[in-house]
């Protein structure tokens, strides 16, 4: 391309379009035309995507039964997909061309990534081939090719530098209704990012107050703006924070944020090494140093590498994209910096870095462009980036050599207990295999790709020259992404749904559910996949109440997942009305021990003794007993003493007799579906009736149609007390906060139009 080429936005758009095909090509073909990956884009986005396409469809989408247990539907899954832009093409497409769909949406969300950074770095940047340049950096930036495995974080990087654009309009008092409108259309796309973004833009204001003549009447002014645009999308994000504060990731992420920033310390050689080098992958490591992955700690730019970046560190200069970089850089590598993002639930995240990744290009285009760069600067630069690279990949390596090889187990004896978990949690305590070397070999490929023709263009002075930067820039960019992805790509064939090819059973809006199933299957969120209630999940949320039938039981311990379990009882085939198994073959039988939902207890335990075991007998021992006598706390076992009482634990108990009778006494008719559930019982006298299903905020019971108290029992699960003679019972699921939500969006919409309206009046 020679320098005088016109180059615009839709020379951009184009041009990495292109280069995003060429990237998906290989993984698709590989794949039969799917774009498969692995890690959670397999276990999370593909299942959830049809999740959502199912409950959208159902015109009533607010219960997903097919999230483990249940689960509050628009809370749970607006951090992945329906509220996003591009997530609606794909709920347009039939089920069987997910794969495809996703592969589509990779391209366009990387072209247009490149062409809102475009429009975003021109205004700064007088060259525009260099703004072309920035524009793909970012869009197969570091940062890009490690979200991957995300597929909403993609929605953000594609989103964010067309909201800074807008800023700097509205700080000029230009565009601000567009302003307001294009945050809400941020929010609802991820509210998890929202927070990241929102603390970034307070930044940006502060530092164009700081270093530039913007007056801080503007910056406020400009602040406001931002803020009705979050309160524009309360319909989203009222509901949202009302599921958050029932869940015990949200809650629990604060009480251990001291210990969490502390432990992030040996995990900056990860941090940095993100900024100077580039990723081989989220699943392995050229140093075998496999710690904190999925952090997404990386900011790595191709081509320009992180040369640029430590000039600009080293340069004295009053500008204030300069002076920005440098605060977000010491953010980066202090304990509690990156928390700030996040409002500190995660100490280890730095998925704030796509903003830290433009404000690195924009940092490096304008260095580059002013030609204020010379021989010393770049030496003192390359000096420090091939020290910080010994440090960051020696000193693993070194480690590794040590644990693995010389060092014998008498000497870890002497090490405290802590010291040799951690070492073994960063696998630092195994040999290496020949899939280390794979990982180290595309890592020294990756990096020599952008430092070795970097060194030439430095060297000849061709930064500035567009008939060389171009075609580099397109070349590196795109077989660094390529490499990356077809080095972990084979991995997807792991995963029970990737030969899975749908049957679009989402067209059905009416689906009703009547029975759980029970899957040998690793893949955690396969009853998603193929719309059948199951036992396992792997999802960022698990409610209060789900979190505390999973303690009880003796599910795996950790913030989301229900894959994992201690306990090995088909009791729980009753508990949770279990009525088929499918083995690891995809035969699938009969559950011997299946209870319909809704049968009757006529015990109880108190259960505040009982606290989280991996013990598997004990588990068992609780799972076979809730067959028979419900767990309940203190006050609820004093609320329902009239109708219960308490288990005789010295009395033979045969739980699987108990089975036979809680067959007799469950409910008939029942139908589980996105709004509630329904079922008919009778009964001779006054009793309680047990359902499996999470007791969250929302739920409303209704016995011939009168309202009636929802009991929270077995940990966090539900029971109602109905009378003697027969009883037709229906639960009502409404997302709270929803109504209020709406209400709010539509007042601050209202107040924007009349804003507008008076804006435009003052402006003719």
């Amino acid at each position: 391309m020679k320098s005088k080429a016109k180059i615009n936005t839709f020379t951009v758009t184009l041009t990495a379009f292109v280069m995003a095909a060429a990237i998906a090509l290989p993984v698709m073909l590989a794949n039969k035309g799917n774009f498969y990956l692995v890690g959670d884009y397999m276990t999370q986005q593909i299942p959830f995507i049809n999740e959502c396409r199912r409950l959208l469809k159902s015109g009533a989408p607010f219960w997903s039964s097919n999230t483990f247990l249940g689960a509050n539907f628009l809370g749970t899954y607006s951090f992945y997909n329906y509220a996003s832009p591009f997530y609606w093409p794909l709920f347009l497409m039939p089920e069987s061309m997910t794969g495809i769909g996703v592969g589509f949406m990779f391209i366009i969300k990387h072209a247009l990534a490149a062409a809102t950074a475009f429009i975003y770095l021109k205004k700064y940047v007088n060259t525009p081939h260099l703004s072309f340049i920035g524009a793909l950096i970012y869009a197969f930036s570091g940062f890009a090719m490690d979200s991957s495995y995300f597929y909403h974080f993609h929605d953000v990087m594609a989103l964010f530098p067309l909201l800074l654009y807008l800023t700097d309009e509205a700080l000029e008092s230009r565009k601000c209704f567009c302003f307001s409108v294009y945050v809400t259309v941020n929010a609802i796309t991820n509210y998890y990012f929202l927070v990241s973004t929102s603390v970034f833009i307070l930044f940006y204001l502060l530092f164009k107050v700081k270093y530039t003549q913007l007056s801080l009447k503007k910056a406020f002014k400009c602040l406001i703006y931002y803020c009705s645009g979050c309160l524009l999308a309360s319909f989203l994000l009222l509901p949202t924070a009302f599921s958050l504060l029932e869940t015990h990731k949200a809650t629990s992420s604060f009480s251990n944020a001291l210990i969490s920033g502390l432990s992030s310390i040996p995990k900056l050689l990860k941090v940095i090494k993100g900024i100077i080098l580039p990723s081989e992958g989220v699943l392995g490591s050229a140093t075998g140093f496999s710690f904190s992955n999925f952090n997404s700690n990386v900011a790595f730019l191709p081509f320009f590498g992180a040369v640029f970046i430590f000039i600009a560190i080293k340069i004295k200069s009053n500008e204030w994209h300069i002076k920005l970089f440098k605060f977000l850089f010491i953010l980066s590598l202090i304990p509690f910096g990156n928390g700030i993002f996040n409002l500190f639930t995660n100490m280890s995240y730095t998925r704030w870095w796509y903003s830290f990744t433009l404000i690195g290009i924009l940092v490096s285009l304008k260095i580059a462009e002013s030609k204020q760069s010379n021989a010393q600067l770049y030496k003192s630069s390359a000096k420090t980036i091939a020290i910080l690279s010994a440090i960051t990949v020696g000193l693993p390596l070194i480690i590794k050599i040590l644990c693995a090889y010389i060092l014998n187990k008498e000497t870890f004896n002497i090490l405290p207990g802590a010291a040799v978990s951690y070492l073994n949690e960063c696998g630092l305590t195994d040999k290496f295999t020949m899939y280390d070397l794979r990982y180290a070999a595309v890592f020294i490929l990756l990096t020599a790709v952008t430092y070795v023709p970097l060194l030439f263009f430095i060297k000849n002075n061709w930064l500035i020259s567009a008939r060389r930067t171009i075609p580099a820039v397109v070349l590196i960019c795109t077989l660094s992404y390529g490499v990356y992805l077809a080095n972990e790509a084979e991995i997807w064939n792991t995963h029970k749904n990737s030969d899975y090819k749908g049957a679009d059973i989402s067209a059905d809006s009416s689906t009703e559910y009547t029975s759980r199933k029970y899957y040998d299957y690793s893949f955690a969120n396969y009853p998603a996949v193929i719309n059948q209630p199951g036992i396992t999940a792997f999802h960022s949320f698990k409610s209060h109440s789900t979190n505390a039938f999973c303690n009880l039981v003796g599910y795996a311990d950790t913030l989301h997942t229900t894959a994992t379990r201690y306990f090995d009882t088909p009791a729980i085939q009753s508990v949770l009305s279990i009525e088929t198994i499918t083995d690891k073959n995809g035969q699938e039988t009969k559950a011997e021990y299946y209870s319909p939902f809704g049968y009757a207890y006529e015990y109880y335990v108190i259960c505040d003794k009982y606290e989280y075991t991996t013990n598997k007998k004990e588990n068992n021992k609780r799972i076979e007993l809730m067959t028979a006598a419900c767990f309940a706390d203190e006050e609820t076992a004093k609320k329902l003493s009239a109708v219960i009482k308490p288990f005789n634990f010295s009395s033979d108990f045969d739980w699987k007799e108990q089975v036979k009778i809680n067959k007799a006494t469950a409910a008939t008719e029942f139908i589980l579906n996105s709004e509630g559930f329904s079922c008919n019982t009778s009964g001779s006298k006054t009793r309680l009736i047990y359902f499996s299903i999470p007791h969250d905020n929302g739920w409303k019971a209704y016995i011939n149609g009168e309202e009636t108290d929802i009991y929270t029992i077995n940990g966090g699960l539900m029971g109602i007390i109905v009378p003697a003679g027969e009883s037709e019972i229906e639960f009502e699921f409404t997302t709270p906060g929803l109504k209020a939500g709406i209400i709010l969006s539509i007042i601050v919409l209202l107040i924007l139009l009349v804003f507008y309206i008076i804006d435009k009046k003052k402006a003719h």
